[in-house]
């Protein structure tokens, strides 16, 4: 049996919400795969930009004019629910 084949008798069956949580883990694989072929390898570097800033540094400078209610709203879950927020997949289970 082909791994195909396999996928196809074990979605047999399986509830809708699973199937279309399935569908999209498939779409965004393709996308990423696409993308991965077609964008250019960016260059490496250390953990600064190129301004000599580091990541923590520059969420400093995006959050220093924010109030505490405006913080307060910010996802807390980004790092286990980023395929959520940058493709619009279902979050997952936490």
């Amino acid at each position: 049996m082909t791994t195909k084949e396999q996928l196809i008798a074990e979605l047999e069956g399986v509830p809708e919400e699973f199937m279309q949580q399935v569908l999209q883990f498939v779409l965004t694989r393709k996308e990423q795969a696409y993308t991965a072929q077609t964008a250019p390898i960016p260059p490496t570097s250390n953990s600064a930009n190129d301004n000599g800033k580091t990541l923590w540094e520059i969420a400093e400078e995006i959050t220093r004019d924010m109030t505490p209610e405006e913080i307060a709203q910010l996802p807390t879950d980004g790092a286990e629910q980023h395929d959520h927020y940058i493709y619009g997949t279902p979050k997952r289970p936490t």
